[in-house]
Order: structure tokens, then C-alpha cells, then sequence
């Protein structure tokens, strides 16, 4: 009956592959680019972003730029 057991894998999506699937091709280059810059911190990305009525924290920005969100496990 429990042969099969284990524990489930988590799945998340990520936040910023979230955001990018929503946008015009032209801004998902932009916002795809910026994400990926080292230039921008994360809290100043997150607030910008924020100002142009996307929700998105500079943790979630953190994780996707350093490819420990959910799009590397894909």
C-alpha cells in the first residue's frame, strides 16, 4: 500500500518567468534584460517595477538572477 511513498516535490513558479509571460515581446526583452544586469540592485529593480504597477520583490529578483528559481528545475 505504501510502496510508492515519498515526499512530494515542491512545485513554485517563478515569480519573474510569471511577469515576462505577461508582457509585449518589447518589454519582455527589457524587463528580461534588467533582471539579468548585475548593474541593477534588486531593491531598486523591485521598486521600479513596482512604480509601473508590477509586483515583484527583490528576493524573487535575487533568485531568478542567480538561477535558484523554479525555470532552472524546467
Amino acid at each position: 500500500m505504501f510502496e510508492n511513498l515519498s515526499i512530494p516535490k515542491r512545485q513554485t513558479n517563478c515569480r519573474i518567468r510569471t511577469i515576462l509571460s505577461e508582457l509585449s515581446e518589447k518589454d519582455r526583452e527589457i524587463v528580461s534584460q534588467a533582471v539579468m544586469n548585475p548593474e541593477w540592485p534588486y531593491k531598486t529593480l523591485s521598486t521600479e517595477m513596482y512604480k509601473r504597477g508590477i509586483k515583484c520583490s527583490d528576493a524573487a529578483i535575487k533568485q531568478h538572477r542567480e538561477k535558484r528559481c523554479s525555470c532552472l528545475k524546467d
